[in-house]
């Protein structure tokens, strides 16, 4: 071989190797950069990215050669290259809305009605009587605030305080600082609450309706409480008609409750009847006067998807009408949680 001939072939082995090294050096940077054909302005689509690679470049030739053929051990991964980027998967479309399903149900609700006279028998003691019966929402008549004759104690909030529950306070007559009216008492958040002004006549003492939209199970549950005039029997009816109206709007699940100063055959009560189930009529055990003279004065009714459980009529101690408590369960809702608002 020719002087001339070995320089040829030296200069071809340099070349080789160049090349060689050259290849090696792309091949490791090309998972930094995004493959030419991918468009950068398209809509990335699920994939799942399953990576098979070969031994790295850090592994020595033996190191190569001892795996070989060894399946990988319980509990312990081989390096992943981080150079090479991960895909996430797109979650499905509408998956929010079966999570939403998933997770609801239905949920029991024990629901008290209690005109608590003012509270003149004690406020610790009303307090304790609607703690005895463990309730989830309360509903109460006769209930001060601020005013002269109980202390000027914001008796809502006391009770709020006293039993770990929220509270609405709804004034229907206000003599200069006090308030008298209703009260709601939940241990479900109260999402808004507002109050319906009753029809009123001469002699008459204004009255109202309270309303608060509770979030219970994921839905929203309308619970109403009020306090029908006492004293003059048309109006009185006027005032129930003016609520089954009101309550002809609805359409969440319903919760009614208060003094009616009615009983459950009388004209009063018709309107409202005709629309909510009386638990007592469904559920109710034991003694069923609720008022001062012994009649069932005192309601809580409801839609008819709301099923009561047990309804009872449990005298005070302190007031001169009874506790009525009816426990109910509120069916899970058939679609993902609304909230509406009522003005």
């Amino acid at each position: 071989m020719t002087r001339r001939e070995q320089l040829v072939r030296a200069l071809l082995v340099v070349l080789v190797l160049g090349v060689v090294v050259t290849l090696v050096v792309v091949d490791r940077r090309r998972g930094d950069d995004l493959p030419a054909a991918v468009d950068p302005g398209a809509t990335p689509r699920p994939t799942l990215t399953v990576e098979t690679r070969g031994p790295s470049a850090e592994q020595s030739a033996d190191e190569r050669a001892g795996s070989a053929g060894k399946p990988d051990r319980p509990g312990k991964s081989r390096k992943r290259d981080r150079s090479v980027p991960e895909e996430v998967p797109t979650p499905p479309p509408g998956i929010e809305a079966i999570a939403c399903r998933k997770l609801q149900g239905s949920v029991d609700v024990r629901v008290l009605s209690f005109n608590t006279h003012r509270s003149f028998g004690g406020i610790a003691t009303v307090a304790s009587e609607i703690r005895s019966l463990d309730p989830d929402v309360v509903l109460l008549q006769e209930v001060d605030r601020f005013h002269g004759r109980t202390g000027g104690v914001d008796q809502a909030a006391y009770f709020a305080e006293a039993l770990g529950m929220e509270a609405s306070f709804s004034p229907n007559v206000v003599q200069g600082r006090g308030q008298y009216g209703t009260a709601i008492l939940s241990r479900f958040p109260i999402l808004d609450s507002g109050r319906f002004a009753l029809p009123n006549g001469a002699g008459g003492e204004q009255r109202g309706l309270q309303w608060a939209g509770l979030d219970i199970g994921g839905q929203e549950v309308r619970v109403y409480n009020t306090h029908l005039q006492n004293k003059i029997v048309g109006l009185r009816e006027a005032q129930a008609r003016h609520v089954a109206g009101i309550l002809a709007g609805e359409e969440q699940p319903t919760i009614l409750g208060g003094d009616m100063n009615a009983t459950a055959n009388t004209p009063t009560l018709g309107p409202l009847l005709a629309r909510l189930v009386d638990a007592w009529a469904v559920a109710g055990s034991g003694p069923e006067g609720t008022g001062p003279n012994g009649s069932r004065i005192d309601f809580v009714m409801a839609s008819p998807t709301l099923e009561p459980q047990g309804a009872q009529a449990l005298r005070s101690a302190v007031s001169d009408h009874a506790r009525v408590v009816v426990d109910y369960v509120v069916p899970a809702s058939t679609d993902c949680p609304t909230r509406t608002r009522r003005g």
